[in-house]
């Protein structure tokens, strides 16, 4: 079921789910605030179908239990909040800007680790 609501097979699948991510970070990072029928405007410009809701709807979920996003009684989305001790001192992020730098951080030891596997005397 899955698959066929998110793409036909599991790589295009979890490629719509990061852009359909995507796209509703940006939202919130601009609106703050979004309510669900609002989301459904903003992804699909009142050209809906059953599938189109159902995957915005499921995203939303997904978000929320990964602690992404808040949604709240009346369906309004928000970002989530953390706040970290820092050198600087406390200081309140996104949860996503901590997806990012652990992202960051991923690519940047795959750089190192191509790097080291390079032959300089070949």
């Amino acid at each position: 079921m899955v698959g066929k609501l998110w793409g036909d097979t599991k790589r295009t699948a979890e490629f719509a789910k990061k852009n359909l991510e995507e796209q509703l970070e940006k939202i919130l990072l601009e609106k703050k605030t979004i309510h669900m029928n609002e989301l459904y405007e903003e992804f699909w410009h009142s050209h809906y179908l059953l599938t189109h809701y159902l995957q915005i709807f499921l995203i939303v979920k997904e978000l929320e239990e990964e602690g992404k996003i808040i949604l709240d009684g009346q369906k309004n989305i928000s970002l989530a909040w953390i706040k970290l001790f820092d050198t600087d001192g406390i200081n309140e992020v996104t949860v996503w800007d901590l997806e990012h730098k652990k992202e960051d951080i991923e690519e940047k030891k795959e750089i190192i680790r191509r790097y080291s596997t390079i032959n300089y005397l070949a």
